[in-house]
C-alpha cells in the first residue's frame, strides 16, 4: 500500500508538472528570438493576435475562443497610466486599468503581453505616430517612463515592451534619415536593456511602421550587439495594395536576410481608404509570419474593429474583416 501511495503521488505531481507547462502559465515560459523565428521554450513558434484596449477595461478571456496568443496593448497615455494598484482617473477623464494588472489578465488566458506607448498624455497632438522621436517636447520623460516599465516587466518573460509606435513621416519630409533611425532606435534599446531586462524588444519601421527598406539596410547590422529584438511592420496601404507578386517578394527579402519579423497592425481600412488584407494576410500565414490585427474591439461602427456589439464578427463595410480575421486566427499553426 505504502509503494502504491508513492506512485499515486508521483503521478499526480507528474500531471500537476503537465498542467502548469501545457496551461495558462506565460509567466513560466520562456520566449526567446533566434535567427528570424519567435522561440517559446525552445521551439519555433507563429503567434497570432489582435491589439487591444485594456488599459481603458481589462479583460481577455473572450480573445481565448479566437486561438489568439497575443495582446499587443494600447497604452495611450504613457505620461499617467499606473504600473500597479487601482485604476485611476486621469487628467483627460478616462479610468485607465494598471499594466501590471492588465498583464495578468492576458496571462491567465495564455496571452503574451506587447506593450506599445500609443501616446504620451492621451491628447490626439501626443500620438506616437509621424513623429520624429527625438524632436518631442516629452522625448526625456517618456524614457524615463520607458525605463520604469522595463525594471518593472523584467523579470516576467510574457511581457514585450515596443519602443514607439509609428515613428516619422510617412513621406520622410521630417529630415529623416536610416541613420537616424538607427542611432534612435539603439537609445531607446539601451534603455530598457540598462534595467537588466532581456525580454523580447520590438523596434518599429519608419514612415509610420510601413518601410520595411530600413530594415534591408540596417536590419542586421543593428541586431549584431543587440539580442531578442522584433522588427515591426505596419501592414496598410504600402503593403495591401500591392499586387500579391510584390508583397511576396518583399516578405522574401526580409526572410532571405534572415530579419525576425512581425506585422503589428493590419486592417481594412487606413486613411479613408478601404482595403483588402486577405492576399496580405493569406501570404505571410503561409510564410509563418507571426502577426497582429487592428483592432480588438466591440463597435461596428468602426470598420477596423473585429467585433460588432453583440460580439459578433463586424463584417460591416469592411470586406468582412471580422469573419475573415477568425477564420485565419482558428487555423491550424
Amino acid at each position: 500500500m505504502r509503494y502504491q501511495i508513492i506512485i499515486l503521488l508521483l503521478i499526480g505531481i507528474t500531471l500537476f508538472s503537465c498542467s502548469k507547462e501545457d496551461g495558462n502559465d506565460n509567466g513560466n515560459n520562456t520566449f526567446e528570438i533566434v535567427g528570424n523565428k519567435i522561440h517559446k521554450n525552445g521551439r519555433a513558434v507563429q503567434l497570432l493576435g489582435a491589439n487591444a484596449l485594456h488599459t481603458f477595461a481589462t479583460g481577455s478571456s473572450d480573445m481565448v475562443s479566437w486561438n489568439l496568443d497575443i495582446a499587443r496593448e494600447f497604452i495611450g497615455n504613457v505620461n499617467e497610466n499606473p504600473l500597479t494598484g487601482f485604476p485611476i482617473e486621469d487628467s483627460n477623464g478616462q479610468f485607465l486599468y494598471a499594466l501590471q494588472e492588465i498583464v495578468d489578465d492576458n496571462r491567465s488566458n495564455n496571452l503574451v503581453t506587447i506593450l506599445c506607448p500609443f501616446g504620451w498624455n492621451g491628447q490626439q497632438e501626443s500620438l506616437f505616430t509621424g513623429k520624429f522621436p527625438t524632436q518631442t517636447e516629452f522625448w526625456s520623460d517618456f524614457k524615463l517612463k520607458l525605463a520604469s516599465w522595463a525594471e518593472h516587466f523584467k523579470d516576467q518573460p510574457d511581457v514585450w515592451i515596443e519602443v514607439w509606435n509609428e515613428p516619422y513621416r510617412f513621406d520622410r519630409l521630417d529630415g529623416y534619415t536610416d541613420e537616424i533611425w538607427t542611432s534612435t532606435m539603439q537609445e531607446l534599446y539601451n534603455v530598457i536593456r540598462d534595467t537588466g531586462n532581456n525580454n523580447i524588444i520590438l523596434i518599429p519601421c519608419a514612415e509610420q511602421g510601413q518601410d520595411e527598406s530600413v530594415l534591408l539596410s540596417e536590419g542586421q547590422n543593428f541586431l549584431t550587439n543587440n539580442q531578442n529584438v522584433l522588427f515591426d511592420i505596419h501592414a496598410y496601404e504600402k503593403w495591401l495594395l500591392e499586387p500579391q507578386e510584390n508583397i511576396s517578394h518583399r516578405i522574401d527579402s526580409l526572410i532571405d536576410a534572415n530579419l525576425p519579423i512581425f506585422i503589428g497592425e493590419v486592417a481594412p481600412v487606413n486613411s479613408g481608404v478601404l482595403m483588402d488584407p486577405e492576399p496580405f494576410l493569406n501570404i505571410i500565414f503561409s510564410k509563418d509570419i507571426s502577426f497582429a490585427a487592428w483592432l480588438w474591439k466591440y463597435n461596428e461602427t468602426d470598420q477596423d474593429a473585429l467585433l460588432t456589439t453583440q460580439g459578433l464578427p463586424n463584417n460591416f463595410n469592411n470586406n468582412n474583416w471580422g469573419s475573415l480575421y477568425n477564420e485565419i486566427a482558428l487555423r491550424e499553426r
